[in-house]
């Protein structure tokens, strides 16, 4: 176990030490990233307070931030999201998360679903009278440790893959992450998490086969080819965050949070957020008031929303919260997220 501890803090180290918020010879380069889904911020609880909680650990949702942060959530928990995404998408998630005396495991699941899309091509744009379809898929693995009774650290393995008609390309990634618990400020929390290390992605499949016909021959000879795809890279992002609790009570509770990242294809941006907590409304009932801005996005901006918790003796805690997320020109996106807490 020492020696897993020991690697496991070498690569947090070396993670952290290769992301483009440590490099300096790092750039920003805009566009070039595949997987762009994901970037959609997964769990209505930390979308509800603008992306900007990576120390938070309410329940399994925080494996989708950080992998460290997960063995705060004390009890065996399960989270599911539906996101209606643009243009008729929409992006469904599903995380476990289990402790142990050795430490917390969990698993979750991203999936990106396009629905059937009608084929055009440039000869004939009013459409082949083809359908195809597009999807998107993420499936990690995560194990974190409490190192001491402050910090913990974890490490995600994930298989990413991307599909489109009759092409497809994938690659394996790496979450790391920690969390550390200070003695003021009520507690505050600070985290880092440096999510999708990993290796490129190249698309290949039969629908890049053609053919292509020999210049000037009086046969009109064909000959088969395959089209060249070039290899992308996953979108990298560092985030270093901050939480702590305004006002703690047993019956009402104030947090405040502030998250910076900086990911391989875009500038830094800030997010800023607040949650208020009341407990124990009507026996074991919980409400929760979430906000919060986006600074540095292109569209996005505020985000709102609230959940709704009840303790059940016979199973556990339930929870189902809501968020809304305003893009601007774009109009705005709804998740919504059941969870719970055994």
């Amino acid at each position: 176990m020492k020696r897993f501890q020991l690697l496991l803090t070498l690569v947090v180290a070396i993670a952290v030490a290769t992301s483009p918020a440590m490099s300096q010879s790092s750039g920003v380069y805009v566009g070039t990233s595949v997987a762009n889904f994901l970037k959609i911020g997964m769990g209505a609880k930390a979308v509800g307070i603008g992306e900007s909680a990576i120390t938070q650990s309410e329940d399994a949702a925080s494996l989708y931030w950080n992998p460290g942060a997960i063995t705060h959530v004390g009890r065996p928990s399960a989270v599911f999201s539906s996101v209606q995404w643009f243009v008729e998408t929409n992006v469904t998630y599903l995380a476990v998360t289990v402790p142990f005396s050795i430490g917390t495991f969990g698993i979750d699941v991203s999936y990106f679903g396009s629905g059937d899309i009608e084929e055009t091509t440039l000869l004939r744009q009013d459409g082949t009278g083809r359908v195809v379809s597009a999807s998107d898929m993420s499936v990690g693995l995560a194990y974190a440790r409490d190192f001491t009774d402050r910090l913990s650290v974890g490490m995600k393995a994930k298989y990413i893959r991307e599909e489109l008609a009759a092409v497809n390309a994938d690659a394996f990634a790496f979450d790391v992450g920690s969390v550390f618990t200070t003695s003021f400020l009520n507690d505050l929390k600070i985290g880092i998490a440096l999510t999708n290390f990993g290796g490129t992605m190249q698309f290949a499949g039969r629908e890049l086969l053609v053919s292509n016909t020999i210049p000037e021959s009086p046969t009109n000879k064909q000959i088969p080819a395959v089209l060249e795809t070039s290899e992308w890279a996953l979108p990298m992002t560092f985030r270093f965050g901050i939480a702590t609790d305004i006002v703690r009570s047993d019956q009402t509770s104030w947090m405040a949070s502030y998250t910076i990242s900086d990911s391989r294809d875009f500038g830094a941006r800030h997010n800023v957020g607040s949650a208020l907590m009341f407990n124990n409304i009507a026996g074991q009932v919980s409400v929760a008031l979430r906000g919060g801005y986006r600074f540095g996005y292109d569209e996005e901006t505020f985000s709102a929303g609230f959940g709704v918790g009840y303790e059940l003796e016979s199973v556990g805690r339930i929870s189902v919260d809501y968020a809304y997320t305003d893009f601007g020109k774009l109009q705005g996106i709804h998740q919504f997220t059941f969870g719970i807490l055994l």
